[in-house]
């Protein structure tokens, strides 16, 4: 592996655009940096900059370096704060990437419930879209994903994974909320609120409606889940959410969650991943076991 020094002094030109805006950054002499540079370029046998009227550019060698040399940074870091923890295993950091309906219910629980027991350890919490999810954490830069549907990707393992089913919410007040189960014929008598087209979740209810022989328009279309469940105020209105998007408000008694009449209904594909090879350190892994016996569903 290439000395970390001359790692931190290419990621340094690359952020700052210039050998010597890098120097000046580093405290390091130029000229210094230029000499590991190329030495670097002499040992792969490529070049990783084009110098252009005085500006430098990747190549595609240098590109494929830059990644490398980040990737083995952040590793660096996780690795330095996971040796340090180790004899303090109730302090430390969590970076989780999630989606916008987990990280306002179940994650949002568990991370406030993991604090009161350790109140030392940090989260780092963020709401994206699925592919975006994946791509945290192969880069490093979170510790861990959850999310539904995730695609497989080989810098990416699964840590637990299940199938969640799709339910009909609706506020405790509403003429159905005492029912067994919904029917979707019942969509025709109420409102209802879908998930918008960037979510894959409306593809599973579209499907299901069709296969029921219904069409629907909905009076609201969304991508925020917790706008979803507030539109269902008006104590008339439908929306079909994953279950564990709805189980705090469930427990709670804030909502009214009915599993749905189709046996022939998709079910959504709620995994924990983390970067293939990666160590997880004693917060990572509590914060895990805790979350899983939370859902009670892996």
């Amino acid at each position: 592996m290439f000395h970390a020094r001359i790692l931190t002094y290419i990621d340094e030109v690359v952020r700052a655009g210039s050998i010597r805006k890098a120097a000046q950054r580093l405290g390091v002499a130029p000229s210094s940096i230029s000499r590991q540079i190329v030495e670097l370029e002499e040992e792969l046998g490529a070049a990783v900059f084009d110098r252009i009227a005085g500006k430098l550019s990747l190549t595609s060698a240098g590109e494929l370096l830059v990644d490398h040399i980040r990737q083995t940074l952040k590793e660096h870091e996780q690795l330095v704060h996971r040796i340090d923890n180790l004899s303090l295993p109730d302090q430390g950091a969590l970076t989780i990437a999630t989606m916008n309906g987990l990280v306002g219910g179940v994650i949002a629980r568990s991370a406030f419930e993991f604090s009161l027991r350790y109140p030392a350890v940090r989260f780092d919490i963020s709401s994206m879209k699925r592919h975006q999810i994946v791509e945290r954490v192969r880069s490093g830069e979170a510790d861990i994903g959850i999310g539904y549907n995730l695609a497989a990707h080989g810098q990416v393992r699964t840590i637990a994974a299940n199938k969640v089913r799709v339910v009909a919410v609706m506020r405790p007040e509403h003429p159905l909320a005492g029912a067994e189960a919904f029917r979707f014929a019942d969509c025709k008598e109420y409102p209802i609120v879908l998930a918008d087209k960037t979510m894959y979740l409306q593809r599973v209810i579209r499907d299901a409606l069709e296969k029921n022989h219904l069409r629907v328009e909905a009076v609201l279309s969304t991508d925020s889940i917790d706008l979803m469940k507030r539109f269902l105020a008006d104590e008339q209105s439908i929306a079909f959410l994953s279950e564990v998007d709805v189980m705090e408000d469930v427990r709670e008694g804030t909502l009214v969650a009915l599993p749905i009449l189709d046996t022939t209904m998709e079910r959504q594909t709620l995994s924990i991943i983390e970067r293939e090879h990666a160590v997880a350190g004693p917060v990572t892994a509590s914060f895990v076991d805790a979350l899983v016996r939370r859902l009670q569903i892996f």
